[in-house]
């Protein structure tokens, strides 16, 4: 076994498990979701985690079935690789996503949902991915193309493909796009290097 594989065998997908068991446990719990969710209101008033911890709160079981898939799944792949800023994507992005619907969206008085830093999860996935072998790099390039016209179908028309059937839902498409944006942003620091802090790529 030469070095890269050994070092890849042994990459665990920490902070994916970390973040999916986070949301798991606020759901669990009654008395959480209340506490995390982005609540304006609150927000306005000081309560500023809730920008990012909002992330972390999710209204039904399918609400938390599908954000939880979709981000074990990128994020297990990201952290196996070694893509080491997998931490500062979550986090920058989850921040990003309270922020622009904070200021964005001032009638939108609650957020939940790990959808948007999954959306980032995915696009920094594919975005690295598109320079590996042929096969793996064409899923990559179709994922992304999903992606992007799945942020763009929202926003045109306000609605969510997964879960537009369900009661009392209603879908945040700038959050999408947010997140989407802050992969972008990140996966552009790391190529160019010089637009950034000026260290190299970290893999």
């Amino acid at each position: 076994m030469d070095e890269a594989t050994h070092l890849t065998a042994r990459r665990q997908p920490l902070w994916t498990l970390l973040i999916c068991a986070g949301a798991a446990l606020i759901f669990s719990l009654p008395s959480l979701p209340p506490l995390f969710i982005y609540d304006h209101a609150a927000i306005a008033h000081g309560e500023l985690w809730r920008l990012v911890t909002g992330n972390l709160v999710h209204l039904s079981p399918a609400h938390l079935g599908y954000d939880l898939a979709a981000f074990f799944i990128a994020g297990a792949i990201i952290e196996v690789r070694g893509y080491r800023l997998f931490p500062a994507l979550c986090l920058s992005a989850a921040t990003l996503i309270g922020v622009v619907l904070y200021f964005a969206e001032p009638a939108m008085y609650y957020y939940a949902g790990l959808s948007g830093v999954a959306t980032a999860a995915v696009t920094y996935l594919c975005l690295h991915e598109l320079t590996e072998k042929e096969a793996w790099r064409w899923l990559c390039a179709a994922v992304l193309a999903v992606v992007l016209a799945k942020v763009g179908f929202e926003l045109a028309f306000g609605k969510s493909l997964l879960l537009a059937g369900a009661q009392g839902f209603v879908p945040a498409p700038l959050s999408h796009l947010a997140g989407a944006t802050t992969a972008l942003l990140l996966f552009v620091l790391e190529r160019f290097p010089a637009l950034g802090n000026q260290s190299g790529p970290v893999y």
